[in-house]
């Protein structure tokens, strides 16, 4: 796949970079900050916030099994050997194998009582004061009993909501410049909704939010590798195309990062 050529190339943009991470430091001589997360942690509208998922009432809906798929290795040998892949071999999942990363990447895996009568979900990924602004989205590609198309995962139910049906492989290996995506089984996309963590931790929320995308990716990575599996992380992407394709206004909530997986060719 070939990159555009003879467009103009922008000025270096490192300075934002450092600016942002300026404007986004703690200071211990800044005593806000504190005031601020303190305030915050027993505010109701951050409760709310904390509690709050997204959802698609009116969507198609698919409910995932709890029956997953043995490990083939163990957690030791699934870190050591973890390696970056993409040479699919274009086989579908099944839907225990498509439940079992989906759960490992940001299920709800328990809840414990908090001291104002209230119960604190968790999920399989951290995330900074538990507010969770990270959505997942399973772009199905070659999937059993799963129609192709884009699907937002519901955590708490433990279910698949439709978002558009259709094969999106092309615009997938277009948006990323990643031919092999189209021989991929699934994708799993992730998108970020910034005013979870910004409502707490101010600016240094979108370091947060990306931290915690990063312990998502990590999860899937690592669960592929034991399931024998391959997959490749990608973060290069048009960021507009894949917001489209996902359906999200790329402001309120953008895509984040994006997982491609399938099985290998021997």
């Amino acid at each position: 796949m070939s990159f555009p050529r003879n467009e103009p190339i922008e000025a270096d943009q490192s300075a934002l970079a450092e600016l942002f991470h300026e404007n986004s430091k703690h200071a211990r001589s800044d005593y806000r900050i504190a005031q601020r997360i303190i305030m915050m942690a027993s505010n109701p509208m951050a409760l709310a916030m904390a509690e709050s998922r997204k959802r698609y009432p009116s969507a198609q809906r698919i409910a995932l099994t709890e029956e997953f798929p043995e490990a083939r290795l163990g957690f030791d040998e699934a870190a050591i050997t973890r390696r970056s892949q993409r040479n699919f071999d274009g086989s579908p999942f099944e839907l225990g194998t498509i439940a079992k990363l989906l759960f490992f990447a940001n299920g709800r895996t328990g809840s414990a009582p908090t001291h104002d009568g209230r119960r604190q979900s968790f999920r399989a990924a951290p995330s900074a004061g538990a507010l969770y602004p990270i959505e997942v989205y399973l772009i199905a590609l070659n999937a059993e009993e799963i129609a192709a198309g884009v699907y937002h995962h519901d955590n708490v139910e433990n279910a698949l909501e439709l978002v558009k049906a259709g094969n999106f492989g092309q615009q997938l290996a277009r948006a990323t410049y990643t031919e092999e995506i189209e021989n991929a089984a699934i994708v799993i996309a992730m998108t970020g909704i910034l005013i979870k963590t910004r409502i707490k931790y101010s600016e240094r929320g979108y370091r947060f939010m990306l931290m915690e995308a990063g312990h998502i990716a990590e999860n899937i990575l690592l669960t592929a590798n034991s399931l024998g599996l391959g997959a490749v992380p990608i973060g290069g992407f048009v960021d507009d195309e894949v917001d489209r394709l996902i359906d999200i206004d790329g402001l309120d909530e953008a895509s984040l990062y994006l997982v491609a997986l399938g099985r290998l060719k021997r």
